[in-house]
């Protein structure tokens, strides 16, 4: 069966995707946030399976560096110790600003914490 596809705004695109962009639009009008971007999760995992593996072959990469894997210390200088705690996909968080804006949904330690427990994926370090 052939791809269904429309034109919109000069643009060629899926129907299937077009649906799946109004469905997300019209969850974010009556749901939590977490359940909008549980399905944006799910769609650019099924979507990208590329970048999905490359992210997972990517936090493998990060966790061999650490110095301390764990905790996820990193050795940032001469006189610095940082924390990497996950790998965030740019195209993932472009997903989520086109519905939520830094003022409504501030990407901050509270998200990232709650964004780790929903999806371990995307943990490198093994404790917070």
């Amino acid at each position: 069966m052939a791809n269904i596809v429309i034109q919109e705004n000069g643009k060629i695109r899926d129907v299937a995707n077009v649906e799946l962009a109004e469905k997300i639009v019209e969850m974010r009008k009556k749901s939590d946030p977490w359940k909008v971007i549980d399905t944006m999760v799910k769609v650019w995992t099924q979507n990208t399976p590329d970048e999905v593996e490359a992210m997972r072959i990517n936090i493998g990469q990060y966790r061999e560096t650490l110095e301390d894997q764990e905790f996820g210390a990193t050795r940032g200088g001469k006189d610095q110790e940082r924390r990497f705690h996950l790998a965030f996909p740019k195209s993932l968080m472009l997903m989520i600003r086109t519905q939520y804006k830094a003022e409504e949904l501030p990407m901050d330690k509270k998200f990232f914490r709650e964004f780790l427990k929903r999806y371990p994926f995307f943990r490198v370090a093994a404790k917070d």
